[in-house]
């Protein structure tokens, strides 16, 4: 059976104990969390970078009045952390499950399963984090909670794994699409960490969580690559086409949530803006991560063909 160079068991094993050592020194879980609720509050700055909203080039946009804008701002901040709670709960938190309860059958088995359960107690902050920065801006802002559920990375996991005809094809699926994410929140939370002009608690708790993320991207491209080197080609080509897959989903507008926020604030034209934009996505912004992963990681080769090729197939299945 070939097996992918994806570096020796040693190699990984020295870079999961560095990377375990410095989580007790730099995790955000094992410092002292900030008072968030006492951070100045200033009701004239954005609550969300506009440059990330799908629809910041539309015209029922950009002639909407300045206070909608903001209120859909405010939104578009309850939509990230709506889906950020979602996707640690329903996609990160049952892959670290896996490897923490039945890890693989590696020389780095314990090693696996004690990054994981630092990756377990990571998100659980984040989860919480998320929640608590939401009701902050709801309660300032003086708005309505959003209730929305139907994430579509979310919703196109639960419907991938349904179809899957193999318990191997099932563990591939939750930990393809969780090292997926994982990589590409990086290259979202990077813009909104750097973002000094949006408000206080918005640009810390995202400068907090993208801290962690740079640190879970490194742990899951290195746990990947263990269990990349004792797949065989088909488990390999599987896990590779999952990966692939998750960007497309990752990157989605997520304009189910954008239908409700609108109906909620009665935006003017709002449906020309839902006609218009659709859930076509940016999957440019996310293509050079993707491909930095499945190289890294033993993706590449052995009959598994480049990655220029597959990220080209994804741009033109965007494109179709």
């Amino acid at each position: 059976m070939e097996r992918p160079n994806c570096g020796t068991v040693d190699a990984v094993h020295n870079m999961l104990t560095k990377l375990s050592g410095l989580w007790k020194t730099r995790a955000a879980v094992n410092k002292d969390q900030p008072d968030y609720w006492n951070l100045a509050f200033n009701p004239t700055k954005q609550d969300f970078c506009a440059s990330l909203l799908p629809f910041r080039n539309h015209q029922a946009w950009r002639e909407a009045p300045k206070e909608l804008q903001s209120r859909c701002l405010s939104y578009a901040w309850g939509i990230y952390n709506l889906k950020t709670i979602y996707i640690e709960c329903d996609v990160v938190v049952p892959a670290c499950e896996d490897i923490i309860k039945t890890p693989p059958q590696s020389l780095n088995r314990a090693l696996l399963q004690d990054v994981m359960s630092q990756a377990l107690l990571d998100e659980a902050l984040h989860t919480r984090m998320s929640i608590m920065a939401c009701n902050y801006i709801y309660d300032m802002r003086k708005l309505t909670p959003l209730d929305f559920n139907n994430f579509n990375l979310v919703t196109w996991r639960e419907g991938l794994l349904a179809n899957c005809n193999a318990e191997w094809e099932r563990r591939l699926t939750r930990f393809g699409v969780a090292c997926a994410s994982e990589t590409l929140i990086t290259d979202y939370l990077k813009t909104m960490a750097e973002d000094t002009s949006i408000q206080s608690i918005c640009h810390e708790v995202t400068r907090t969580h993208a801290m962690d993320e740079w640190s879970h991207s490194s742990v899951f491209s290195f746990v990947a690559s263990d269990i990349v080197h004792d797949l065989s080609r088909k488990e390999r080509k599987y896990l590779r086409s999952v990966i692939l897959k998750t960007v497309q989903m990752f990157a989605n507008n997520e304009m189910g949530a954008w239908s409700t926020v609108f109906s909620m604030l009665e935006f003017p034209n709002s449906r020309d803006i839902l006609n218009d934009v659709g859930d076509s996505n940016e999957i440019s912004v996310y293509t050079d991560s993707v491909g930095a992963l499945i190289n890294r990681i033993g993706l590449t080769g052995k009959g598994l063909g480049s990655t220029e090729s597959a990220l080209e197939t994804l741009h033109e299945k965007v494109r179709a």
